[in-house]
Order: C-alpha cells, then structure tokens, then sequence
C-alpha cells in the first residue's frame, strides 16, 4: 500500500514535517495519558481488594499507663470476638505499629517514645451499615475512648480524586484527538493550496475526486504511523524513567503496581490509530474540498 505510484509530489510538501512532528507529540501525550488511566485502575482495585471488609480500631493511651491500656485493648478484643459480624480481630505489636510509621518518621527512639495509641485490626464478617452500626455501638460500649477508622471512608474520598484524574486523563485524550484531526485538516487544506495546478491537470486528463483523495489519505496514513511510532520511541524512555523513580519510593508509601495487558495494547495501538484517524481526516477533507470547487 505504502508503495503505490503518486501523481502528486506530496514528498516535497512543506507541511509534512511539520505534521509529522506534531503526531509524534500528541502520540507522546496520548501514551501519557494511557498509562495514567491504568495505573490509576490498578492502583483503586489494589486499594479496594485490601480495605474491603475492614476496620482498624484505636484506643487511646490511657491516663493511668500501659495496662490500663491494655485492659481497654483486651476487653475490646474479646467483645470483637464474640460479635457474629466480626470474623477476625487481633490487636497489633507495637513494633507493627512502629513499622507502619517507619516510612514517614524512620528508626530510632522518637517512635518508642510517642504515645501511640494502641491498634486493633478487625475483619468483618458483615460488612452492610447496620452490621458495622452494630459493631460500633459494641466497641464503644466496651471502650468509650475508642476510634473507629471505617478503611471504605478514606477510600470513597481516594477514589473520587482517582476518578478526577482519570477524567482529565480521557479529556486530554479527546482533546489530542481533535488536535491531530484539525492539524491534518489544515496540513491538508495547504497542501491542496499548493498542488492545485497539478490537481486540476489531473482532473483534465480524467482523474476522480475520490483518486485525488486517496493520494493525500495514503501520505496521512505513513505520516500517522511513522510519526505514532516515534512518539512512542519517545516516551519508552519517559516511562522507564518514571518506573525507576517510583521503585525507589517505600512501597508502604506508593504500592508497586503491575500494568496490566490492555494498557500495553492500547500503546502499541496508538500508532495505527493516528495513522487512521489522519487517512480518514484527510480523505474526507480533500473530497470536500474538492466538491466545494465545483
């Protein structure tokens, strides 16, 4: 396909540098975009599969010291236990609790000496509003002071910011979209402009609008693909950069996440789909054009 004869110099048309250069930007922005999407997917399934049916309970450190503390963390343990919507509650080490602190206030005797308070993980049989009414109306009976920490509240609130940036992620994919269709509209409308002698000898010696059209729709193909493709060679890089710079962070801080198989298609789609998206822009509009001349 590639190698059909033209009747057009389209090879020395000014415009295709140009527009070459801007697929490859707008591939790069695309590519962005993509794997922002699925990393944020894979980051709220992860989230959601390990919060969900849970809750962390908290007692404070009481007044008269440890084993007033850990009488309060016993009695809220056994009520937990008995509770037919609890299926599982076990109250954290201190040395648990230290390492969950460890990525944002490090080793050392400041942690031993916080008053932290102490930590209960529950896992819920029943997980409905009125069973977790029903817990929490048991935790507070056993210790007032207690503080329920429903994982699903924080999550809803995550997942909503998640869901914003998701939004911004498919509107900059709409609006590259609509900018590799306007540039191909107006490359294309040059282009016209700068051929139309040999467009109209063409007509004269009996060529169709449509033969004209196929000439400009085939070089908007290879400029598409090419032009993807090097905005794909450009963002590998990018994006390995990234992934290095995320494995340095502590995993307690940002879960390391596995993109999945979609997110690696739609990468390798996406020159082919600019490719496709200027032949057909491209098509369409020399045969407007065309027809407006009439």
């Amino acid at each position: 396909m590639f190698g059909m004869r033209s009747d057009l110099p389209l090879r020395r048309d000014t415009a295709s540098r140009f527009v070459l250069w801007l697929v490859m930007v707008l591939v790069f922005m695309a590519a962005l975009a993509v794997t922002v999407n699925s990393y944020i997917g894979v980051l709220l399934n992860d989230w959601n599969q390990s919060v969900t049916g849970t809750l962390t309970v908290q007692i404070p450190m009481a007044e008269g010291g440890d084993k007033v503390t850990q009488a309060a963390v016993n009695k809220v343990v056994d009520v937990l236990k008995r509770h037919p919507g609890v299926s599982s509650a076990e109250a954290l080490p201190r040395a648990k609790i230290a390492s969950l602190l460890k990525p944002w206030l490090g080793d050392g005797a400041i942690v031993d000496d916080l008053p932290l308070p102490a930590l209960i993980d529950v896992e819920l049989r029943d997980d409905t509003p009125e069973a977790l009414a029903a817990i929490s109306a048991s935790i507070k009976t056993a210790a007032p002071d207690a503080v329920i920490d429903d994982h699903r509240v924080w999550l809803n609130r995550v997942m909503s910011l998640a869901q914003g940036f998701s939004v911004l992620a498919l509107t900059i994919m709409v609006l590259v979209t609509g900018a590799l269709g306007l540039t191909i509209v107006f490359a294309t409308r040059a282009s016209l402009a700068e051929f139309a002698q040999v467009i109209e000898i063409l007509h004269v010696v009996g060529a169709k609008d449509r033969y004209v059209a196929g000439q400009f729709a085939r070089r908007a193909l290879v400029q598409g693909i090419v032009g993807g493709a090097a905005g794909l060679a450009l963002y590998a890089p990018a994006l390995a950069l990234v992934a290095w710079l995320a494995n340095r962070v502590d995993p307690e801080i940002l879960p390391n996440a596995t993109l999945p198989m979609s997110h690696w298609l739609a990468l390798a789609v996406l020159p082919l789909a600019a490719g496709l998206l200027a032949m057909i822009t491209a098509n369409m509009t020399v045969r407007r054009t065309l027809s407006e001349k009439v």
